[in-house]
């Protein structure tokens, strides 16, 4: 009988250790495909490919059942088509990392390209050439009316549209799209060539919508926002049951607590904020269970928190000048926010210069090179509110700058070594303050 018991005994930790390696194999899926929709079975990916093949028919049945996201897994590829709460700010923006530790996030022109560019590589065969994707999109350019009539240009006679290109083409290349195959695409700003063969299968779904654009009717959106015509690629059918509202409901804060940096409460319609109010516990435990990340509730919103750092695109602190510069606009935005006594805080865009511009006198010597010179200080202040509003810790209106209650995590303290559950951190507390040290 002690035998027995003995090995039953074994059996049990093998079958608990094996749940806790399957947990931890499908956070580490869940994770890579949140930050990178788009997983290919080659490349440095090519690890969590694997374990999104594994356990594709559970993370198909739990992304269609909380955010409301279709995952499409093939022998080769694995796409989570998400759809992000729509917002009209620019902090969606695709950030290019392709050269160095600089950031340039994509412009509307640049998007336009890359679109261009994707219907130019829809007709090529196997392998194509950035000359010949060039001179295709050129001609596009040059005799599409709609193009025209928006004022978009592209001649490859032009060195800055030429880079733009091959910035394009890298952003292709690390999504797997295009396999560099012969040449250097530098040498194309200069006039020389690059071999590329086309991934057919990450092609054709690069491109992530509700609806296909060549289902809208341009005649009948002619007139329209450009928000109209983004809306009407995500239009969705209005659900009529009382069940199905209240599924759309918890998709849509899902979406926002997994992509959000901070959701504030304050943001919800009436009917949201109420479902939050009745559901969030249950969202937010199962949200934290799965993805292994630390949830902070506090009056104004809620908040999923990283240790790791490997669900984000952005960080905050970052090395360099960019990162100092806007850690220490955010403890100073903090410190506005402690401070004030109206109902809505607000700073100027001057005030918030005349603050870089003193900070820039006073680390010059560890800053970039120029960093207090009028340019330097324009770009520093350009750099540091576009990261800022991107993590939610401000809000740009016009040349009024309105701090938000999350930005009151970052105030400076007694310099010491956090442990890693104190990393985890509060956001911020009940009244305002932050209860965090540097």
């Amino acid at each position: 009988m002690p035998r027995k018991s003995n090995r039953l005994t074994a059996a049990s930790r093998l079958a608990a250790r094996q749940a806790i390696v399957q947990d931890e194999e499908r956070r580490d899926a869940v994770a890579a495909l949140l930050s990178t929709p788009l997983i290919t079975a080659e490349g440095e990916r090519a690890a969590h490919f694997r374990l999104v093949r594994l356990h594709a028919d559970w993370l198909k049945e739990w992304f269609l059942r909380w955010p409301g996201w279709t995952l499409i897994v093939g022998p080769d590829i694995a796409r989570l088509r998400k759809h992000v709460f729509p917002r009209r700010d620019i902090t969606r923006a695709l950030i290019d990392r392709g050269s160095g530790s600089e950031r340039t996030r994509f412009t509307r022109r640049r998007y336009a390209l890359l679109c261009l560019t994707l219907a130019t590589l829809e007709t090529e065969q196997r392998q194509t050439t950035i000359q010949q994707v060039a001179s295709k999109t050129e001609v596009i350019a040059r005799t599409n009316p709609d193009l025209q009539g928006a004022g978009f240009e592209f001649d490859t006679k032009q060195i800055a549209h030429r880079r733009e290109l091959v910035a394009v083409m890298r952003f292709l290349q690390r999504q797997h799209v295009l396999l560099r195959t012969d040449g250097d695409d530098n040498g194309f700003i200069k006039g020389g060539d690059c071999l590329y063969r086309i991934q057919r299968s990450a092609l054709t779904t690069v491109l992530c919508s509700v609806r296909g654009a060549s289902t809208i009717d341009s005649k009948t959106m002619a007139h329209e926002e450009l928000d109209a015509w983004i809306n009407g690629l995500n239009e969705t059918e209005t659900p009529e049951s009382p069940q199905a509202q209240n599924r759309e409901l918890q998709h849509r804060l899902v979406r926002r607590l997994l992509d959000d940096p901070v959701m504030y409460l304050d943001e919800l319609t009436p009917r949201e904020y109420e479902y939050f109010n009745s559901q969030g516990e249950r969202l937010t435990r199962e949200l934290a269970k799965t993805t292994g990340m630390f949830v902070e509730r506090r009056a104004e919103g809620v908040a999923l928190l990283d240790s790791t750092g490997d669900w984000t695109d952005l960080g905050l602190p970052e090395t360099g000048t960019r990162g100092h510069a806007t850690l220490l606009l955010a403890e100073w935005f903090g410190a506005q926010l402690r401070n004030n006594s109206e109902v809505e805080c607000r700073v100027t865009r001057e005030a918030t210069r005349e603050v870089v511009g003193t900070l820039a006198s006073k680390h010059k010597s560890r800053w970039r090179k120029h960093a207090d010179t009028p340019e330097g200080i324009r770009q520093i202040l350009s750099d540091a509110l576009d990261m800022l509003q991107s993590l939610s810790l401000i809000e740009v209106r016009g040349n009024d700058i309105i701090p938000r209650p999350a930005v009151a995590r970052y105030r400076l303290g007694e310099v010491r070594v956090a442990t890693a559950k104190e990393t985890s951190g509060l956001l911020w507390s009940e009244d305002g303050e932050a209860e965090t040290t540097a």
